[in-house]
């Protein structure tokens, strides 16, 4: 009996020791469990990372883009008047010498818009005609003067520098873009049959106040024959009437 209880025993220790060796195996397996944890987090911090970092290798995030820049307009200069022609846009300037004594003949209204990059200036239409005419009457009333004339960009054909071809076929605008007689309107009885010998004829037009009253170097046939804007086949020298005179340059607008 004593045998069978000492065998027991140790077959008891023998099993304690065994279980226990096996709780180790187990608590070194749940030990690589909490590694294997780690290393799953450590795993999933570096794919995070690493998608982070996929993310930063394609640069900063791209800029939106560029609006449009704006389509490129014909303008004028400033104190430039603007019109629309069939040609496109067309640039008046109506310019003042200051001179109240007719010497400024036309070839000085000429030199004057080629310094500014132009040539003396059409009529493409009504419009145009009158937005100078009453441009003029405002300068023309401030020098407190009552009449003026602007000098135009047309010559008369040759076979009609005199006697006169009609209203319509006696001049030719010379500012290449000018076309048409939309812009024509004379003075009673012009194109007329005068004469000037030794010069050319030319075209002015008239700048003339409702309340005119011919002065000294004034024709009082002027009241009757013109009205503000009218046209006038005249001499293309000077000294020039009326005296105070003005010049109306053109040009093509550009690309800003």
């Amino acid at each position: 009996m004593r045998v069978w209880i000492l065998i027991s025993l140790f077959f008891s220790s023998t099993l304690a020791i065994i279980v226990g060796g096996g709780g180790g195996g187990r608590g070194g397996g749940g030990f690589h469990g909490s590694s294997s944890s780690s290393e799953s987090w450590s795993s999933e911090e570096h794919g995070h990372g690493h998608g982070h970092g996929h993310g930063h290798g394609h640069g900063p995030r791209p800029r939106p883009p560029r609006p449009p820049r704006p389509t490129p307009r014909n303008e004028c200069d400033d104190g430039w008047m603007r019109f629309e022609r069939p040609t496109g846009i067309w640039c008046i300037y109506l310019g003042n010498p200051g001179v109240t004594n007719g010497a400024f003949s036309h070839q000085d209204a000429q030199n004057a818009c080629v310094a500014l990059g132009a040539t003396l200036t059409g009529y493409q239409n009504e419009n145009e005609r009158m937005a100078v005419a009453n441009e003029a009457l405002k300068k023309t009333t401030d020098m407190g003067r009552l009449v003026a004339g602007i000098w135009l960009g047309a010559v008369a054909y040759p076979n009609c520098r005199v006697t006169s071809c009609g209203p319509y076929n006696t001049f030719q605008w010379t500012d290449g873009d000018t076309t048409g007689i939309g812009g024509i309107k004379w003075g009673i009885g012009e194109p007329d049959n005068v004469n000037w010998p030794g010069t050319s004829s030319c075209i002015q037009q008239f700048v003339m106040s409702p309340n005119f009253v011919a002065g000294p170097d004034d024709y009082y046939v002027w009241k009757t024959a013109f009205a503000n804007g009218d046209l006038d086949k005249y001499q293309c020298t000077s000294l020039a009437h009326p005296r105070t005179r003005f010049y109306a340059c053109g040009k093509r607008a550009v690309n800003r």
